[in-house]
């Protein structure tokens, strides 16, 4: 575990406090790890998104649905023949 860990406060419902300790305790972890674990997920996730979106943008080796149409029509074309 890092050791130079920053602290922050959160509030939850009686609900949720006891959900997170019981399954803190099944897990035999602490709930402070469970919840760097979670936020780790939302980070990474976050990440993935935007690299994701990044290359969606990208238009090198990309074609217009119009240039698709018409090579799709011209291979057609030549099984035709």
């Amino acid at each position: 575990m890092a050791t130079n860990l920053k602290r922050t406060t959160i509030f939850l419902t009686p609900e949720q406090h006891e959900g997170l300790r019981r399954l803190a305790f099944e897990q035999r972890t602490s709930m402070a790890k469970l919840l760097r674990d979670a936020a780790l997920e939302i980070l990474e996730d976050e990440e993935d998104i935007q690299q994701g979106l990044k290359a969606l943008s990208a238009e090198e080796g990309t074609i217009t649905w119009k240039q698709y149409q018409q090579r799709r029509q011209k291979r057609e074309q030549r099984s035709e023949l």
